[in-house]
């Protein structure tokens, strides 16, 4: 048996792993104790990932759909047949015929972000649409505004904070988003050890809160309110570091403007926390020797995203915690990540907008939730082809039965995957992918979003199994196929290819991290197989004083587009409605790919109730019930939850898997697709950012056998 290095990558966290390997096959994987990082600590997920590695639902060949369904096709065959009809398509209706839709998979690939945009720019077209509108693009938009780079975000001081703000946020199920931080629980845990403090605010009493720190039980979406209620103290009784204030931001005077609207009395009902509650907090976050305040998909996915994270932001920079230790630091990391995604044109500000709507692209990717109105809706540049890579949309965008119906409507339809998925169910062509175990990599998309800055080189721990390729490959195969010189620009396509022949994709990667690891990277990167930590290249206050990458050289508190929807959030602190919806992390699963597998998925799918509101509705706890918002609704039986408060229904995503999958014991297992009640199209949609509205909408609940029995007895009536 032979033990090889790696690294997780299915979530941020990239915990280090030990595969041990006997020939070609991976016979288990372990948490590695010697990386630099997370020591010994891996979740469930991770070590538990041989069982999707060999699961007998992945996809091992190309397929075509053909009169008979699905069949099985050669590389050669199946790319010349996507080339030729993207070709075709092209000439006939103009490159935005063409669509591509990229999951959040490809922020773990060092190739397939970087690939991705060559093959967008070969086909020329705009309509690129990720998974960054239903997740986190509040936050890119909300960085480049304010911080001059969609790229640069602040990152918790985890190993020297005194004071810890965690919103929206359950490190202990999902090790948290936008931070780079494995044992992150036991890292807050040391926070207190050391004499400070752990706030938690979430609707629910989360296996975190449960863990570490104190509750705060919040209102969903109303996590932007409440940070403006920190602002107006802060504001209101002169707790602001003023020498931080004048020397790096601008807009000072229309934040505490903005702020002075949202009075912790003003936001206290609507939010659920007292006003007393609310101005200590302010207090002691600015009163702490380092404190962060940390926001992540639970409140990027409610209406007001932007204004969270800017007032987040914002709080830091006023208490002097910006940019310091112990506060939030702004990582430079082995690679410069942000002045890459200018290079291949990641961060440059749009020049146009979508057909749908009129949006601006963020990062270069255009709204999910207006993808199924760009195919159905007729007229020039109407989307004939998509090409969908390591993403199924159906289940994570908003009305998946609507996009179900346009991917139908497609001349072209390509999944790449490790799974024939909800998503690839509708595809005239499915191609098989790689996991992470079958190829070498290094965390390039979290190098600046590190709280212990590291890099590590993981080789493949084994081959590719069957006729699995790397996503990279197989968009450079259908590129030239369909006759279209990568990145748009014939030079770059033959300099690429050339790079590709004589030193693989390494050799276009690598040459990234000479700055921190000298003129070869390779070489001590294979010395250092645990990883390399990177520390000492760290000088908090760097940033502020040389690195910013806005104009003024300032932080920009008060961008008019990223604020301008206040007026909306003011008035929504009058709303009534009893019930809203919020997601709910499962320790085992991970969005919709993992149901498939046993030992990786829950046995049940439900929706989590209070008990005050089971109570109310005469809802007992396992009873069906039905969840209605926007015209749709799904049925789920109830768990009633003393974890939750009053106004809160919890129902975890990625559930209700379609009959065309290849998921047999997800499909057996049942469960329904909570994002359906989500409104998709353009009026759904944050201008700005392009965000869905998937977290804090209201709902409906009933009792299913209360409306049988009413549809029962109206119909005697008739």
């Amino acid at each position: 048996m032979n033990t090889k290095v790696t690294y997780c990558r299915i979530c941020e966290a990239a915990c280090g792993m030990l595969a041990d390997v006997e020939g070609d096959r991976v016979v288990a994987l372990r948490p590695d104790k010697e990386h630099v990082v997370s020591r010994g600590f891996a979740c469930a997920k991770g070590t538990r990932f041989r069982e999707v590695h060999e699961s007998p639902g992945r996809l091992n060949h190309p397929q075509r759909r053909g009169p008979e369904g699905l069949e099985r096709v050669s590389w050669t065959d199946a790319t010349r047949e996507i080339g030729d009809k993207l070709r075709s398509i092209r000439d006939q209706h103009g490159p935005h015929a063409i669509g591509i839709y990229v999951g959040n998979p490809a922020a773990f690939s060092y190739t397939l972000p970087v690939y991705g945009m060559a093959f967008v720019q070969a086909l020329g077209t705009r309509n690129y649409f990720s998974a960054g509108s239903l997740d986190c693009n509040n936050k890119f938009v909300v960085a480049r505004h304010m911080l001059g780079s969609a790229g640069t975000h602040p990152v918790p001081d985890l190993d020297r904070a005194r004071f810890a703000l965690l919103l929206g946020t359950n490190p202990s199920v999902s090790q948290s988003s936008f931070v780079n931080a494995p044992r992150m629980v036991a890292r807050l845990k040391a926070i207190e050890a050391r004499g400070g403090r752990v706030v938690v605010v979430d609707p629910r009493k989360s296996e975190t809160a449960q863990l570490v720190g104190e509750h705060v039980a919040i209102a969903p979406d109303t996590d932007a309110a409440f940070l403006l209620a920190l602002l107006n103290v802060i504001f209101d009784e002169d707790l602001l570091d003023h020498t931080m204030a004048e020397r790096h931001a601008t807009g000072v005077s229309e934040l505490r403007r903005a702020a002075a609207r949202f009075t912790p009395e003003h936001v206290s009902a609507a939010t659920r926390v007292s006003a007393e509650r609310i101005r200590e907090l302010a207090r002691a976050f600015a009163s702490a020797e380092g404190a962060f305040c940390h926001v992540s998909t639970g409140v990027n996915q409610g209406r007001f995203g932007n204004i969270a994270y800017a007032a987040k932001i914002a709080l830091e920079l006023l208490t002097g915690n910006l940019d310091r230790a112990g506060g939030a630091l702004m990582i430079r990391g082995a690679a410069d990540t942000a002045g890459l995604a200018r290079l291949i044109g990641l961060d440059r500000e749009p020049h146009w907008k979508s057909r749908i709507g009129g949006f601006s692209p963020v990062l270069g990717t255009l709204p999910t939730p207006i993808l199924a109105d760009e195919i159905l809706t007729p007229g020039p540049e109407q989307i004939r082809a998509l090409i969908v890579v390591a993403g199924n949309p159906v289940l994570s965008a908003p009305d998946g039965d609507r996009l179900s119906r346009a991917l139908a409507k497609l001349e072209l339809c390509v999944s790449v995957d490790l799974f024939v998925n909800d998503t690839g169910a509708h595809a005239t062509h499915l191609l098989p992918s790689t996991d992470f175990l079958e190829r070498e990599d290094f965390p390039l998309a979290q190098l600046q979003l590190q709280p212990t800055p590291y890099v590590q080189w993981s080789d493949a721990v084994v081959s590719p199994r069957a006729e699995r390729r790397q996503e990279w490959r197989i968009l450079a195969d259908i590129a030239r196929a369909a006759g279209l010189p990568l990145f748009g620009n014939r030079a770059a396509d033959l300099a690429t290819r050339a790079a590709l022949r004589a030193g693989g994709t390494e050799a276009l990667a690598l040459p990234l991290l000479a700055p921190a690891l000298g003129l070869r990277p390779k070489k001590a990167l294979t010395a250092h197989p645990h990883g390399i930590e990177l520390s000492h290249r760290e000088r908090p206050g760097d940033f502020l004083a040389r690195r910013i990458g806005t104009p003024d050289k300032r932080v920009a508190l008060y961008p008019t587009e990223v604020w301008r929807r206040l007026d909306e959030l003011e008035a929504s602190l009058t709303e009534t409605q009893q019930l809203r919806l919020i997601s709910k992390r499962e320790r085992l699963g991970h969005n919709s790919w993992m149901h498939d597998n046993p030992r990786l998925s829950t046995p049940e799918h439900a929706a989590h109730l209070s008990e005050a509101d089971a109570r109310r509705l005469g809802i007992r706890d396992g009873d069906r019930v039905r969840i209605a918002a926007n015209g749709h609704s799904v049925e789920l039986p109830a768990r009633v939850n003393a974890e939750l408060g009053p106004g809160v229904v919890a129902v975890p995503h990625g559930y209700g898997h379609v009959a065309g999958s290849s998921w047999s014991t997800a499909k057996a297992r049942g469960g329904q697709n909570v994002n359906q009640l989500a409104a998709g199209g353009a009026r759904a949609v944050d201008p700005l950012s392009g965000m869905a509205w998937l977290v804090g909408m209201p709902v409906e609940v009933e009792a299913v056998a209360r409306i049988r029995t009413a549809e029962s007895r109206a119909e005697g009536a008739e």
